[in-house]
């Protein structure tokens, strides 16, 4: 047995190990690739009983690999095994093993007596223990190196890689008090970007047009921006204060099927035409800028 120090485990069970090519552990890392539907940090599980896979399901309400997802508990920095309330893909009804019962009984197989193969991860929490216990199943079986091989840091090393390569980064411009401090968030908003290996595009920097906010070219301004709002990778967008151009910006942004992140500060009333907006993939409320930068940060290696 492993001398492993598990963060949950119930009196008088044990997790029973295998080799990561057992057979039965590659039908459950099949599930994994096939069914998770948390691309961050996915989980695969099969049931089998009497040599015969009767169900599998991944974890995140087998909802599919390639689901955008910006997972809160991420862009929050969450201990591990803390903030689960946070995000609703992360709901224990939705771990493969609870995914993995719910499947067997839609399909008319009785759980009792069989073992649960799971590939994607260490531990069972404990609702889910108690899931598998009530359900009669006899043996959880994970991988032998499953505390190294799905660690959170290696997990997380493998599957935190943003492909976002462009940001465009929208925000009111003409109606802005203090113009000097917000173009200076916008810049700051365009490093974290550029940190990342995100070519950034920001109107006050990168559009001449924009040089007189007062004057100029209307429609170029307006044609530069619709097209970045197009072309790059994802708008982030600073909407604590209205503003019908960054309210344009995100409507074009939607229809080219364009990801957004919002920014706004805590407090802040946000049009309900923006946060509706189904383009949206996560909203940052913050209470200082640099909170806001870190989480920009953390949004972005999900994307």
């Amino acid at each position: 047995m492993l001398d492993i120090s598990y963060p949950y485990m119930p009196e008088g069970r044990l997790l029973t190990y295998v080799s990561a090519d057992h057979p039965l552990m590659q039908e459950a890392a099949k599930a994994r690739a096939e069914c998770a539907g948390d691309p961050l940090y996915p989980v695969g599980g099969v049931l089998v009983k009497d040599g015969r896979v009767i169900a599998r399901a991944g974890n995140g309400y087998n909802r599919g690999p390639g689901t955008v997802h910006v997972c809160p508990r991420i862009v929050l920095d969450c201990p591990s095994g803390t903030g689960y309330d946070l995000c609703d893909l992360h709901d224990a009804p939705g771990h493969a093993e609870q995914m993995t019962i719910k499947a067997a009984r839609e399909a008319g197989e009785d759980p009792t007596g069989a073992d649960f193969y799971m590939y994607g991860h260490w531990w069972a929490c404990e609702p889910c223990w108690n899931a598998l216990i009530e359900a009669g199943v006899r043996d959880v079986y994970v991988t032998d190196d499953a505390h190294e091989r799905f660690s959170r840091d290696r997990v997380y090393g493998e599957t935190l890689k943003s492909s976002v390569k462009s940001a465009y980064i929208a925000g009111p411009i003409t109606n802005v008090e203090d113009f000097a401090s917000q173009a200076a968030f916008y810049e700051s908003i365009g490093a974290v970007c550029e940190e990342m290996g995100c070519k950034a595009r920001i109107p006050h920097r990168d559009n001449t047009l924009n040089e007189d906010r007062d004057q100029g070219n209307s429609r170029g301004v307006f044609e530069w921006a619709a097209n970045e709002s197009r072309v790059n990778d994802v708008v982030v967008a600073e909407v604590s204060d209205p503003s019908l151009g960054t309210g344009g910006e995100l409507v074009e942004a939607h229809n080219h099927g364009t990801p957004i992140v919002l920014l706004s500060r805590k407090g802040a009333r946000v049009s309900r035409f923006v946060l509706g907006n189904p383009s949206v993939v996560y909203h940052i409320e913050y209470e200082t800028q640099e909170d806001a930068l870190k989480q920009i940060r953390n949004v972005l290696k999900q994307l």
